[in-house]
């Protein structure tokens, strides 16, 4: 028997042992590439960023704007970047900040599925800065609408970010529910050590043909306005004019005869007329009779007067009783 021949199979399976060992040995495994954001396919047309706008602090990549919530910090062109430069530099000296860049991107299919994709997010102080992704399907372009879709948030070390899982990936997918979406990138600086920056570059978006394309979500339906029965005027009969009561004539008053007095009769004196003086010759003095001759006629002569004086008085009398 050759000792070479009953040898060979032994050498063929000491080969294939030590090419196994050499494959699992640390180091020797190929490294998994981050990949560029702006592969083929890329639907942002500066994913590069090679072109600037603005002067600092707000000088942004040509097509993207920038947002602050809250902070302050400066956005400047830099050529700090493995994709090539120039860079997008946002730093701040002492300060801490919450911010980023969008930029809308058109002529998209409604219910198909869009992937953002970064290549390039490097801080001088990584787990002080937070980094994400957002896409808005509607095409709005507030960071704090609910409509925004995030990718998870990444703190620590890391420069490309989108290595294939499960290393660091903060890819984000979303369905756009318009023709257009936004897409955001989206920074944390919770805390500062002094001079504290990151430097960003090659952020693409890309249609995900893995997944089917949705259904674009049906419009609600406008609510009709009911419309409110209108008040038909009903005529208002016009109140008869109400005449006023006619005045009730008040009795006449009937006057009360006014009493006639009749005339009291005047009493006539019964006493016989005297005898008018008729002038003659005086008579010679006779002789004065005795105070007893006088009295008869004194008497006389007041007892005339005192009858004259009663009927006076019942005239009187009479005349006030009526």
């Amino acid at each position: 028997m050759d000792l070479r021949s009953a040898s060979l199979p032994w050498a063929v399976f000491i080969a294939f042992l030590v090419a196994f060992v050499m494959l699992a040995a640390p180091g020797t495994v190929p490294p998994v590439a981050a990949q560029h954001g702006c592969e083929p396919g890329n639907l942002i047309p500066n994913c590069n960023f090679d072109s600037f706008s603005g002067d600092p602090p707000r000088q942004t990549p040509a097509g993207w704007v920038p947002f602050v919530l809250s902070g302050d910090l400066t956005f400047m062109q830099h050529t700090d970047t493995y994709w090539g430069a120039p860079s997008l530099m946002m730093w701040s000296n002492g300060g801490v900040f919450v911010a980023g860049v969008w930029t809308q991107v058109g002529g998209l299919q409604p219910g198909a599925t869009y992937k953002a994709s970064v290549g390039w997010g490097a801080p001088n102080e990584p787990n002080a800065f937070g980094r994400r992704l957002g896409i808005d399907p509607t095409g709005g372009t507030d960071p704090n609408a609910p409509s925004v879709v995030w990718g998870p948030i990444h703190y620590g070390p890391g420069r490309m970010l989108n290595y294939p899982a499960p290393n660091v990936n903060i890819d984000v997918a979303a369905v756009a529910q318009s023709s257009t979406v936004t897409v955001f990138f989206y920074v944390d600086h919770n805390y500062s050590t002094g001079d504290n920056y990151i430097f960003v570059d090659a952020i693409g978006l890309y249609l995900d043909d893995s997944q089917p394309v949705a259904a674009p979500p049906s419009p609600r339906p406008t609510a009709t306005p009911t419309s409110s029965p209108t008040a038909t005027a009903t005529e208002t009969a016009t109140p008869t004019e109400t005449l006023p009561p006619t005045a009730t004539p008040s009795p006449t008053v009937t006057t009360t005869p006014t009493v006639t007095h009749t005339p009291t009769a005047t009493a006539t004196s019964t006493l016989p007329p005297r005898p008018t003086a008729t002038a003659g010759p005086m008579p010679a003095a006779a002789a004065r009779p005795s105070g007893d001759a006088q009295r008869p006629l004194l008497f006389g002569g007041l007892g005339a007067l005192g009858g004259a004086g009663l009927l006076g008085a019942a005239a009187t009398l009479v005349r006030r009783r009526w």
